[in-house]
């Protein structure tokens, strides 16, 4: 008994080992330590396009990580990145461009193209060429001259405005003109063509065969010249065709309006209210005339 209570107090009194585990830790360099010397070119937060790039960008990008490698020799933190970037005006010193240029070496293709983007330079050219465009920019920097992209979003957003506003009032225009206008019948007669109309359908097949290359307006000039030399008997055939087709025109109409007030007719009486009609009461029988009265014997 006394063996198993030395052991449980043994057991009670065991501390628990700790485990150490090996972990390095890079040493971070504190962003205040860091500090951009200036160059001789502009800082890039003010160029107004380059800034611009800069807001639409990302911080963990590619091109922006690549872009601050190349100014400052390593790829920065995500919260000072841009900040760093807005304040750099140049390489400082002579070794800079070289490491730029080892830097360059080891980028592939799409990173650069997309820094060249972001500094608003021309991304035409093979890699050496575009990499020699984008370490001369960098070693002074300054606008390329190009329009202003924040204004030509502006702009754009202006131009759709306008084009919507322009879209809304003409759909209101034809609303309110079809409002206006009154419907149409289905059975409501073509109007009838003229003289000129008739001659245009007889001949426009035979002119477009002599003049196959010649538009629609073209061949409608050409016909009215040739309506024009025409003689006045030759006209007299059409101008006699278009009278017929505007008196049978007339004659249509003037039936159709005819059926139309007769259907409104129609409606009206059926719309009209019915009158209750009101029972006239029973005639009173006549009084017999007195002499009748007279004559009439007395009852027993």
């Amino acid at each position: 008994m006394a063996r198993r209570s030395t052991m449980s107090a043994e057991r009670t009194k065991r501390v628990p080992k700790t485990i150490e585990r090996l972990s390095v830790d890079e040493p971070k360099e504190k962003e205040t330590d860091f500090v951009v010397k200036p160059g001789e070119g502009d800082s890039l937060g003010e160029i107004q396009n380059v800034e611009f790039r800069l807001q639409k960008s990302t911080s963990v990008s590619d091109e922006l990580k690549g872009l601050h490698r190349l100014c400052f020799g390593k790829p920065g933190s995500k919260l000072a990145i841009k900040k760093n970037l807005r304040k750099f005006s140049g390489f400082c010193e002579e070794g800079d461009a070289l490491k730029a240029q080892k830097v360059l070496d080891k980028m592939d293709t799409k990173t650069l193209k997309k820094i060249l983007e972001v500094c608003d330079l021309m991304l035409s050219g093979n890699k050496k060429e575009a990499g020699e465009r984008l370490l001369t920019f960098l070693q002074k920097p300054a606008p390329s001259g190009k329009a202003s992209l924040a204004e030509k979003i502006v702009e754009k957003k202006r131009k759709r405005t306008a084009k919507a506003e322009t879209v809304e009032k003409a759909k209101a225009k034809k609303a309110k003109t079809a409002a206006a206008k009154p419907a149409k019948a289905k059975d409501e007669p073509k109007r009838p063509m003229s003289a000129f109309m008739l001659y245009s359908q007889a001949k426009r097949d035979k002119v477009k065969a002599e003049h196959p290359d010649a538009k629609i307006t073209e061949i409608a000039k050409i016909l009215g010249e040739k309506w024009k030399s025409i003689s006045a008997e030759r006209k007299k055939k059409y101008e006699g065709q278009a009278a017929e087709l505007k008196a049978q025109y007339e004659k249509d109409k003037a039936k159709l309006a005819a059926k139309e007030k007769a259907k409104l007719a129609a409606a009206a009486a059926k719309d009209k209210p019915k009158v209750a009609k009101v029972a006239k009461p029973a005639a009173k029988p006549a009084a017999k005339p007195a002499t009748a009265l007279a004559a009439k014997p007395a009852a027993k």
